[in-house]
């Protein structure tokens, strides 16, 4: 979630470029990035690319293609034997949206589409999105509907091709299940001064269906048994943002704060605090540091020592435990305006940008690392 500001920011935020409707010129951006995220059992390099249109009319399109590259050395990642397992997914988003002028304010609609699919899994959402802008766009009242469906399948690539079942035995008969969700997203985004700017943001969740991992065991009483979830979550997020500018230094400072519960009894806070500092004209820095912290859900036990009920609610997910991560992180952006009237002169609006985050983490993922490198070129 903290990664996607980021990548909203890169791959979906306005082009500096505008169409113009008396020439019939389009404009646009493209983007290409490489992505690199490492825990103790997991490695993932998901590759990027994404393009942006803006007609001369104004109809804005995009369109993102994502691989991901993930390799575990768990039960998790899909086999019955502890072995190395990589796994390949493809992602496609689409999507589009224009401005409508109704005089005093501005009324912004948009649709999205995403697919992703991976050997055992299947992925389709879609989304509306709203933006009305009042007061010459000091004021931003936005929303957002999201609908998600799933089909959870499994594929074990090596063994017997057998799943895990209840009491410790195996089946041979197919996984066949689905997962559905919907997300309302409302944000009140507010200009205070030339210098401060405030977002507030709410954002409820309500899924149902398979919410478990299909291949993960869970040990009870030293008998392995399938992870079984409740079948319906109802989440809730409060967010804010509070932004200042520092003319005298060159220097942005934002604050973030996140509150977040759910029916399964986990809640969590996140303070966040990033600051961005001008190096020079085309060079600017980002530091970032985050703090989590998470009360586990009401059916996770470090260790399930008595007999439970086939239908009781078990868990091996580090996700559903109690834990703490401190996150750091710096992100370099480098504007290449320093190429324009050379042979790379196509490239003088470019820009570079370099992140790389750690996470200590206190659950059994244990620490991690997120880098990602980025090029954005408008046209």
């Amino acid at each position: 979630m903290r990664a996607f500001c980021l990548a909203f920011l890169l791959l979906g935020g306005v082009s500096v470029a505008h169409a113009d409707e008396s020439s019939g010129t389009w404009t646009g951006t493209l983007e290409l990035r490489g992505n690199y995220y490492w825990e103790q059992s997991t490695r993932v390099v998901a590759p990027e690319g994404g393009v942006r249109l803006v007609a001369p009319n104004g109809i804005r399109l995009g369109a993102d293609y994502l691989v991901d590259s993930i390799t575990s050395a768990s039960q998790a990642a899909g086999v019955l034997e502890d072995v190395r397992f990589t796994e390949i997914r493809h992602q496609i988003s689409l999507n589009g949206g224009y401005e409508f002028d109704l005089g005093d304010a501005q009324l912004d609609l948009g649709l999205a589409y995403r697919i992703s699919r991976e050997p055992d899994y299947l992925s389709n959402s879609f989304g509306l999105t709203g933006a009305l802008s009042l007061n010459d766009r000091s004021t931003v009242i936005r929303a957002a509907l999201f609908y998600v469906h799933d089909e959870i399948r499994q594929r074990f690539v090596v063994g017997a091709g057998m799943r895990p079942v209840t009491g410790g035995g195996t089946s041979g008969d197919a996984f066949r299940e689905d997962f559905n969700a919907l997300a309302l997203n409302v944000t009140w985004e507010q200009i205070l001064s030339p210098v401060v700017f405030f977002q507030v943001a709410y954002q409820y969740g309500w899924m149902d269906g398979f919410l478990a991992n299909a291949y993960r065991r869970v040990a009870v009483q030293d008998v392995l048994r399938p992870e079984n979830h409740p079948e319906t979550r109802h989440r809730h997020s409060l967010t804010g943002r509070l932004v200042t500018h520092v003319r005298a230094t060159r220097s942005s400072v934002h604050l973030g704060y996140q509150a977040y519960m759910d029916s399964w009894d986990v809640a969590a806070v996140s303070p966040e605090i990033r600051v961005y500092q001008e190096l020079a004209q085309s060079a600017h820095l980002r530091l970032r540091y985050r703090y989590y912290k998470q009360r586990r859900s009401f059916f996770y036990q470090d260790a399930y020592a008595q007999t439970l009920p086939d239908e009781a609610y078990v868990t091996a997910d580090p996700k559903m435990s109690a834990f703490r991560v401190h996150t750091f992180g710096f992100q370099l952006l480098l504007e290449t305006s320093f190429l324009a009237d050379t042979v790379f002169d196509f490239f003088r609006a470019a820009s570079i940008d370099l992140s790389f985050e750690y996470r200590w983490n206190t659950n059994r993922f244990g620490d991690g690392v997120i880098s990602s490198i980025g090029l954005r070129v408008p046209f």
